[in-house]
């Protein structure tokens, strides 16, 4: 009985092995991997595929020989979405904001607009829309991958481009760059096209509304703006950013009108300035053995017609090789024919909590102390600020 059986086994062993060289499946189960998962939704697309949420929370103080101490507190967030097919991005989504509870006001670098704001604000930094790559519909295979990063439109409200500001997010800080007192404002609404001309130079050309932060129309033309700036390989290679910019057009301005009647007789009632300005900006970034050195200047000339104007600003930044504290000073001069210049020194010492390369997880506490030197409507003055900021 037992020779019978080994010898049934023998003949059956065989068989399935030559059934399974003829289907190598033989046994598999199918099964899905969407078994157990709720249906696919747009909802679920959009914000778990290439969305991005982050927090924020500021808490500053200042206070002023001229003016009551002040404070400002306030949260906020920022949303980042990126819409892509299998193979590319093809445009992104922007929106920043802070609800901000203002009581009383010293003009700190960084909260102009404070004065205007008092009590309970929903402000808006951010927003706006990215579409990569526009002319590849009307372009062949070829010459899309020739210009691949040539041609991008953005719309909606971001840095003005002209001068550093399109390369340094200064929403948060208190160092400020030269945009703010420059034109008015730092950011616009705007619509334009930027990308690489070619491997050593980039460029931005939009068009500006010139309302600064509200979307507006009140007689003004707008604003016409480029700039030509230095390709990332020469930052990432050299330490190297810099650029030439060009700004012209009309701006809602009532504070350049007011500073001088020859101004207010041209703008009218609305506040309407016709503004030229011509710039240029660098910023050089020096590896030390215990740090980063970090210079950068902006200079820029032109008018509000009929006052010629010229603008001034050198900063220079050390940041410790352990990315948990710096120092840095800036000089900040705004002349205009008739009213005179706004001139200011400024010194700052900070210590980070973390403080990330990217930017995407930031928590400093930093302190401030403004100089102003010179005013063309006001007293001299000295401004400190006390700021803690947390971005995750």
């Amino acid at each position: 009985m037992l020779a019978l059986a080994l010898s049934l086994f023998r003949l059956l062993i065989p068989a399935a092995q030559a059934a399974q060289a003829q289907d190598p499946f033989v046994g598999v189960v199918e099964s899905s991997p969407t078994t157990g998962r709720p249906p696919d939704s747009w909802t679920r697309r959009f914000f778990e595929d290439n969305f991005g949420f982050r927090k924020e929370i500021m808490s500053q103080f200042a206070a002023s020989a001229r003016a009551p101490a002040s404070s400002r507190q306030s949260v906020g967030f920022e949303t980042l979405k990126k819409f892509s097919s299998r193979t590319a991005t093809f445009a992104s989504l922007d929106f920043q904001g802070r609800l901000v509870r203002r009581d009383r006001f010293a003009p700190a670098l960084n909260d102009l607009e404070g004065a205007s704001r008092p009590g309970w604000w929903f402000e808006y930094h951010n927003a706006y829309l990215d579409l990569y790559n526009v002319l590849d519909p009307v372009l062949s295979d070829a010459r899309r991958a020739e210009n691949v990063g040539r041609f991008n439109l953005r719309a909606g409200r971001f840095y003005v481009p002209f001068g550093l500001n399109l390369r340094t997010d200064t929403h948060a800080a208190i160092l400020q760059l030269s945009n703010e007192r420059n034109f008015g404002f730092e950011r616009d609404w705007y619509a334009g096209l930027w990308g690489a001309v070619n491997r050593d130079l980039n460029y931005d050309a939009c068009y500006l509304v010139g309302s600064g932060y509200d979307l507006k129309y009140r007689g003004q033309s707008g604003l016409g703006a480029a700039r030509l700036s230095l390709a990332d390989k020469y930052g990432y290679d050299y330490g190297l950013e810099g650029g030439l910019s060009v700004l012209d057009g009309e701006r809602l301005s009532p504070e350049a009108a007011r500073r001088d009647p020859l101004v207010a007789a041209r703008a009218g009632p609305s506040g309407v300035v016709r503004t030229q300005r011509f710039g240029i900006d660098g910023r050089y970034r020096r590896p030390l053995p215990a740090g980063l050195l970090t210079l950068s200047s902006e200079l820029s000339g032109g008018r509000d017609v009929p006052d010629a104007v010229f603008a001034q600003l050198y900063q220079a930044e050390y940041l410790h090789a352990s990315r948990r504290w710096g120092l840095s000073t800036q000089y900040r001069r705004f002349w205009q024919d008739g009213p005179g210049a706004d001139e200011s020194v400024l010194g700052e010492a900070a210590w980070y909590f973390r403080n990330d390369v990217g930017g995407s997880n930031l928590d400093w506490l930093k302190i401030n102390v403004e100089r102003k030197l010179e005013r063309m409507q006001a007293r001299r003055d000295t401004i400190v600020a006390l700021q803690y900021y947390r971005y995750w």
